[in-house]
């Protein structure tokens, strides 16, 4: 098994946002928000300060959707923003997916998805477009290969199986409903796994050649764990990347990196 890293890309992006004089601010935006999405806005706002990128740390209560599109929609076109989930928790965001107007930093808006039907990976959510990212560092050829994605969220699993699709990749997307997922993902050329579920897959669901984009984290006994068993594939002759210096360690720098395009 070859372990991968995205130690060079991270670097490459890195230099990038430092090389870079931001002009336009980020607008962080929350709901009534939770432990975790604060939690992930003090990871974005460090990256902020390290790269001097101006932001706006906003917090809305009971406002109405209107309120909060008019809010968004007075600053500059040239900022962008992100909608921190769960925002809002339960109510139809619509009006302001069909309606913001400002630079749309991890796809919420329906406007971003339609670009990703057209194959704009800069239009994917930042997670997806990660991976994209990753696949693209490793010169990975995507037409003609079988995918799997193990992940069926509006963040990650869908928008990335449209865009691979677009790029005539063959994409089929799984989740706990499928029968015949290990069957799937032996017999895919690239399996992909965003679920969050501590060594879910184990060697009998691959075979040698294969790569392998484990996303998923879980953190079990103080150790962070991936989807996949690493121990028991560790004698396939296959490249695998997990979750140490993953996807995880350049979604957020991917993120920040959509305010230069």
């Amino acid at each position: 098994m070859e372990i991968l890293s995205t130690k060079n890309l991270r670097k490459e992006i890195i230099d990038g946002l430092k090389n870079h004089k931001f002009k336009n601010k980020i607008l962080l935006l929350s709901k009534n928000p939770t432990e975790e999405v604060n939690h992930y806005k003090q990871v974005i706002i460090k990256r902020c300060k390290e790269f001097e990128i101006e932001y706006i740390d906003k917090i809305f209560q009971d406002e109405s959707q209107e309120e909060i599109l008019d809010y968004i929609n007075s600053s500059d076109k040239d900022n962008g923003f992100i909608i921190l989930a769960p925002f809002a928790k339960g109510e139809d965001l619509s009006l302001l997916k069909e309606n913001v107007e400002l630079k749309d930093l991890d796809s919420f808006t329906y406007k971003s998805l339609g670009r990703v039907f057209d194959g704009d990976k800069n239009s994917l959510p930042a997670t997806a477009r990660a991976v994209v990212r990753f696949m693209d560092s490793e010169n990975v050829d995507f037409k003609g290969k079988r995918i799997v994605i193990a992940n069926n969220t509006n963040v990650i699993g869908r928008p990335l199986a449209i865009y691979l699709a677009s790029q005539r990749a063959s994409v089929t997307i799984i989740n706990s409903l499928t029968k015949n997922s290990k069957e799937l993902i032996k017999n895919s050329d690239i399996f992909i796994s965003a679920i969050g579920r501590a060594e879910n897959y184990d060697k009998t669901y691959f075979v040698d050649g294969q790569l392998i984009v484990d996303v998923g984290t879980t953190y079990k006994n103080g150790k962070i764990l991936g989807d996949i068993d690493l121990d028991s594939i560790s004698k396939l002759d296959l490249k695998y990347l997990g979750s140490k210096n993953g996807i995880g360690s350049i979604t957020t720098i991917t993120l920040l990196e959509g305010l230069m395009i």
